[in-house]
């Protein structure tokens, strides 16, 4: 009887360290191919997983057509899963990093861990080096991203995009003569190259460079639907005081950008000139709707409420532009018209 108990006793335990095991063994992520929320793409690369869950470029490719559907979150979970079972893949490696960097709240030392796992498997893997690159850029750390793009400027298919990062660092630096000398280098590789030419106008309006308004027409030859160049545009007529031009140039670009929150507080600032504090307030409510803490915008607001006699309003705004910016000019020298 001891015989049998102990025998059973194993049995028992080996079947349950057995269904442990498989209960342990990792899975990636379940998509029937028959569920029409996805789509048509993401079943059929399903429908292969189904058959084959230990693939791990399956994997992959599934999170790649995530990621080109802009759905970040599913597209990590199917990437993280292709990295468990394959941790050599230097193309995975760089898609996680990417992926990523899109999410909205993005964790920039997990991006960096892939990014650089990326190049230790492939240390010239180009878009890894640009995709590190643009990391480092964005941390401020300069010296490590300009070390980077300088890999790729003697490489044909990245060179102008190096040579444009390049100038960023530097004009991010303050050094805009380097700057502009690595973006007529970007441009001398590529005469169409939009970064860079939208880059010099940038710099050369801020010199307040003569022929500024020219390079802003040569940035839109090249993309006719630049908002940020129609804006540029828009600034420099405004600056020399040929408003409507000015306005014209700033609508341009809230057609192509309706997000963009700088052209829609421009247009409200020129309808003040022109005394339009209706079309004025309008355009200021839009900007806080896209932008609830514009300290200007409430200022503006309330320059407009003021000059139609509302002085409640006004003065409520201008406090809140001087809560969210205690100096800011235009509210502070309205409360103080006002009193």
């Amino acid at each position: 009887i001891c015989d049998m108990v102990l025998r059973a006793l194993a049995f028992c335990l080996g079947f349950t360290v057995l269904f442990a095991c498989q209960q342990a063994k990792p899975g990636g992520r379940y998509i029937s191919d028959k569920d029409t929320t996805f789509s048509k793409d993401i079943r059929d690369i399903s429908a292969k997983i189904n058959d084959d869950p230990r693939n791990a470029d399956l994997y992959y490719k599934r999170g790649n057509a995530f990621f080109y559907q802009d759905k970040f979150k599913d597209a990590l979970i199917d990437l993280d899963y292709a990295v468990l079972l394959d941790s050599n893949n230097a193309v995975y490696h760089h898609l996680i990093g990417e992926t990523v960097l899109k999410l909205d709240t993005a964790d920039s030392r997990k991006a960096m861990y892939h990014l650089e796992k990326a190049l230790k498997l492939k240390p010239d893997f180009s878009d890894a080096i640009i995709s590190l690159g643009k990391l480092h850029l964005a941390r401020q750390e300069y010296k490590k991203a300009e070390d980077l793009f300088k890999k790729l400027t003697a490489t044909n298919d990245y060179a102008d995009r190096s040579f444009v990062y390049l100038g960023i660092c530097r004009k991010e630096q303050k050094d805009t003569i380097q700057a502009l000398a690595y973006f007529d280098k970007a441009q001398q590789i590529n005469p169409n190259g939009y970064e860079a030419a939208i880059q010099i106008a940038l710099i050369k309006a801020a010199q307040k460079d003569p022929l500024a308004m020219q390079y802003f027409d040569k940035v839109i030859a090249i993309n006719e639907y630049s908002d940020e160049a129609f804006y540029g545009k828009a600034l420099l007529f405004q600056a020399n005081e040929q408003y409507k031009d000015a306005l014209v140039h700033y609508e341009k670009a809230r057609t192509i950008n309706p997000g963009h929150i700088l052209a829609i507080y421009g247009t409200g600032v020129l309808y003040n000139l022109f005394e339009d504090y209706g079309k004025a307030e309008e355009m200021c409510n839009k900007v806080l709707d896209l932008a609830p803490e514009y300290a200007n915008a409430y200022a503006l607001r309330g320059f407009t409420f003021e000059k139609r006699g509302d002085k409640q309003r006004a003065t409520a705004d201008y406090n809140q532009a001087i809560k969210l910016d205690a100096k800011n000019e235009m509210a502070l020298l309205g409360l103080k018209s006002l009193k």
